[in-house]
């Protein structure tokens, strides 16, 4: 087994984003006060120096905070928080006044304001106020996209259960179809029209066939059994099988494992089937000669890494998620699961995977993280 460095890691970005604030007052010295205050916090923030300007920003970028004068012309900021909570309902306000009462406090709470604060204020109540308001609208932000993706768990478990059972239902009638077209050839003349006929009939079900057992696939890699079992030695028997296929295409397998590297527990099938598929996307995705490599290491954060790198192909930002939805596919032929499956298969094990293409060295990299810990 060949080592040395591995291929330019396809990382996510790991960061969060910082988050997005509009200060909207149209005075010169108070907007760019709490600008200057807010930007040392790390925070991105744009102004402008009334609500009807503020209103058309919005619909231009994404914002998670609006900071805004209570007292404004033309429009005031409990009018701007009515339009901004009609339209943008995600993103919080905050008023800013140096008129503080009673009255107007409570109508903009009404309106939606998160808070409320009174001019002159000292900077660390600005920033105390802020971090707040920002630290419930990201948990919001965090909740609501958990719940997004149980539902689409969810959804995607239903999916696969139904096709699966759909698919064994198939095969038996496919089957049939087969044999019935296979005996038919032999009833009629070599050079008749009807042999092409028969001869349609009968790839067109070998395309069926192929559909269902992906359909199959789809609705097992829910359904994992663990093993001890070690990743070096299941990648080893894929690219065995591979071998014919990657000759006759002219591509290399390069391997990179590090030594030494611990068994993991993980189903032994389900992980075939994920290198099986993510190869079998290289190789489509090549159409022609080149190399892959295929490497295996710890990341120091308690995961096995497998990584996949081949040249000749460059992923896209825009597909870079695409690709491991259901039924996305961009050849002519196919139902757009093998890389679906791979996803639901990876993070059934409690791990990761990633995509990312580079045009500079005109490569592609697939990268799975798979717990040590079980």
């Amino acid at each position: 087994m060949k080592s040395g460095p591995e291929p330019d890691p396809a990382e996510a970005d790991s960061k969060p984003e910082p988050n997005r604030i509009l200060i909207v007052d149209d005075e010169d010295p108070s907007r760019d006060l709490c600008r200057q205050f807010l930007e040392t916090d790390g925070h991105e923030v744009e102004t402008c120096d009334g609500s009807e300007k503020a209103l058309t920003v919005l619909t231009l970028k994404r914002f998670d905070l609006v900071l805004t004068d209570l007292s404004m012309p033309r429009m005031d900021g409990v009018q701007l928080i009515k339009q901004i909570k009609y339209h943008y309902p995600a993103t919080d306000v905050i008023i800013m006044t140096a008129f503080g009462s009673v009255a107007s406090a409570v109508e903009s709470m009404k309106a939606g304001a998160y808070d409320y604060i009174t001019k002159p204020f000292p900077r660390d109540l600005l920033r105390a106020t802020v971090r707040r308001c920002l630290e419930s609208h990201n948990l919001k932000r965090e909740i609501s996209m958990m719940q997004a993706e149980l539902l689409k768990k969810d959804r995607l478990a239903a999916v696969g259960s139904m096709a699966g059972a759909i698919a064994h239902r198939m095969r038996n009638p496919l089957s049939i179809i087969q044999m019935c077209a296979q005996y038919l050839q032999g009833q009629v003349a070599p050079d008749q029209e009807k042999v092409q006929v028969l001869q349609a009939i009968e790839e067109k079900v070998k395309v069926l066939e192929q559909l269902t057992r992906d359909f199959v696939e789809y609705s097992r890699a829910s359904r994992i059994r663990k093993s001890p079992e070690y990743l070096e030695k299941l990648a080893d028997e894929v690219i065995r099988n591979c071998a014919p296929r990657c000759k006759i295409q002219g591509v290399e397998i390069e391997r990179r494992y590090k030594q030494g590297l611990p068994a993991i527990h993980v189903d032994a099938d389900l992980i075939r089937e994920v290198v099986t598929n993510v190869i079998d996307n290289a190789l489509e995705a090549m159409k022609g000669a080149g190399r892959i490599i295929i490497s295996v290491d710890a990341d120091g954060a308690g995961n096995l890494v497998l990584m996949f790198n081949n040249t000749g192909s460059v992923l896209s930002e825009e597909l870079r998620d695409k690709i491991f939805e259901p039924f996305f596919t961009t050849k002519e032929t196919g139902m757009g699961l093998g890389l679906a499956i791979v996803k639901q298969v990876i993070e059934g094990h409690g791990g990761k995977i990633a995509a990312r293409g580079d045009v500079e060295s005109q490569t592609t990299t697939f990268k799975i993280q798979l717990p040590l810990a079980t």
